[in-house]
């Protein structure tokens, strides 16, 4: 409860209840000032996921020191004209940088292509298909950390396979970040 001038009023209390509460409050704000809070191009790793038939590297987790505590966001390569396994997790949402193709939300088609941001409910069965002669890039934006500070956390494979293609291979995520909208020039900054 605060007061009128909108300062903590709980945090004043002599108990020790209260003073370990201020403690541990203190304790997150150092951590959260002391968490990472930027990550360069040319930082980011991708590695090939073969369950999902994806390349992956995180943009924001905790893995990378980040103290995000709600929201996690990685970038995923699908090769060009493939698709990744069927499979439902808690929601999320896909934005698309570069590529075409569809996903398959809970039987429904859905079209998508540059620039395109598709939700992915809560337990719906989807997967996602490349159609372009170039590989798909996006960007995912998970709330894992907090599912997995609930307990929350699963991913279901239906049981089917991503289709493979044979020797499909990524340059640096600043190199594959420079192909979007055909742009092939490198900064020297990232």
């Amino acid at each position: 409860m605060a007061n009128d001038q909108g300062e903590e009023r709980w945090e004043q209390g002599s108990s020790a209840l209260f003073q370990r509460r201020k403690e541990r409050r203190d304790a997150d704000r150092k951590r959260r000032q002391a968490g990472r809070k930027f990550i360069k191009a040319g930082d980011v790793k991708l590695q090939w996921e073969e369950e999902n038939g994806v390349w992956i590297g995180g943009l924001v987790s905790q893995d990378l020191g980040f103290d995000n505590r709600v929201i996690e966001v990685d970038c995923h390569i699908y090769p060009a004209h493939s698709h990744s396994c069927t499979h439902k997790h808690n929601e999320a949402i896909i934005i698309v940088l570069r590529g075409e193709g569809y996903s398959v939300l809970d039987g429904e088609r859905i079209e998508w292509g540059p620039g395109d941001t598709l939700y992915v409910g809560q337990g719906v069965w989807h997967q996602h298909h490349v159609t372009s002669d170039e590989p798909a890039m996006v960007v995912a934006i998970k709330p894992l950390p907090l599912q997995e500070y609930l307990g929350e956390m699963n991913i279901v494979y239906k049981g089917d396979k991503p289709s493979i293609v044979a020797k499909f291979s990524v340059a640096s995520f600043k190199e594959e970040f420079a192909k979007i909208n055909g742009s092939t020039k490198l900064t020297t900054n990232g």
